[in-house]
């Protein structure tokens, strides 16, 4: 494989010019650069990207933890990042904690090693032992958070304003009519899913209506089961006519349960998910929904990530993106 060698040969340049231009020195001119670049093109050399980074002691890359990766929210604020550092000269390196603690302190320490020059991270479910994060904020690496924010001061995140988003989706559903009302909950050890269930009881409270009700299923982390539990529910308490899911992925199951069931939507009952995943507005009927502005989440995350790392003693930011209704097909 060519290396910087048989560059410096075929140009005639030094060792040092030909360093210079892969590491974006400033002491080259754009013609020698140009000169550089052509013949690596002509010897498809690829630099090494870590090496340099171990000489110049600046990696140029970003380092990414989500929960997951084929969640539809995570992929869409990933796009957003993408969006945001393509042009900045940086690369990102995505992990997956899986929801585990463990795996998201493992993607942390990786990217330790590697030099990364900044962290966009959203803590998993299990995470509550902050002492890896902490120690990443006092080792002045800058961070961001973005989503699932740990509960920390002075520190750099982006969220979506989640009870104001369970706030909306109930009302919309008090404002269709519905008397007798279901909240599916997410996670609550989860503090938006926990949000998002203030959202909704508030709603309802703040309507002051004796004939108004409102109830609550927390469900499990086995689908079967949550199913199960969500039939029984239906079966048990016929007056349901409003179902807010926490996120439009359970949100479906509710749907294809529903007709299995033989339940009209939403002549019978209305739906509400969370999120506007891409599929929500493809089931029939389409499932209304509650925008998380996830693309913007993810541009808004590493614009600060970037103003940070350009400029160490910028001003610490907190950024609450407003959610938007979605009203589709499934409440009216």
């Amino acid at each position: 494989m060519a290396g910087i060698k048989e560059i410096a040969k075929i140009t005639g340049l030094s060792l040092a010019t030909v360093s210079r231009v892969f590491n974006d020195s400033t002491l080259v001119s754009p013609k020698t650069k140009e000169k550089v670049l052509k013949a690596a093109q002509e010897l498809d050399y690829q630099p090494n990207i870590m090496a340099a980074a171990l000489r110049s002691g600046k990696s140029k890359i970003i380092g990414v933890i989500v929960p997951e990766v084929n969640n539809f929210f995570f992929s869409g604020i990933i796009n957003g990042i993408e969006k945001m550092v393509s042009d900045s000269g940086y690369n990102i390196i995505i992990a997956q904690s899986h929801e585990s603690q463990e795996k998201e302190n493992e993607a942390l320490n990786s990217f330790l090693k590697l030099k990364v020059e900044g962290i966009l991270l959203s803590i998993s479910k299990e995470t509550s032992d902050l002492s890896q994060i902490q120690k990443i904020i006092k080792s002045k690496l800058p961070i961001v958070f973005f989503d699932r924010v740990p509960n920390l001061k002075n520190i750099n995140s982006v969220m979506l304003d989640d009870y104001m988003g369970a706030f909306m989706a109930t009302n919309h559903l008090l404002d269709q009519q519905c008397k007798h009302l279901i909240h599916i909950v997410g996670d609550t050890k989860v503090s938006i899913f926990k949000e998002r269930q203030k959202g909704f009881n508030d709603a309802i409270a703040k309507r002051n209506d004796k004939n108004l009700k409102g109830e609550s299923i927390t469900l499990s982390s086995n689908l079967k089961e949550d199913i199960g539990l969500i039939k029984k529910l239906l079966k048990d308490k016929p007056n349901i006519d409003g179902i807010f899911a926490y996120g439009d992925e359970i949100g479906l199951h509710v749907l294809n349960l529903l007709k299995e069931l033989n339940i009209q939507v939403p002549k019978q009952i209305k739906l509400i998910g969370f999120g506007n995943a891409d599929f929500s507005n493809l089931t029939q009927p389409k499932i209304s929904t509650i925008d998380q502005e996830c693309t913007q989440m993810g541009e808004q995350a590493a614009s600060i990530l970037l103003k940070t790392l350009k400029d160490k003693s910028a001003s610490l930011k907190t950024k609450v993106l407003s959610p938007r209704l979605v009203v589709r097909d499934s409440t009216q």
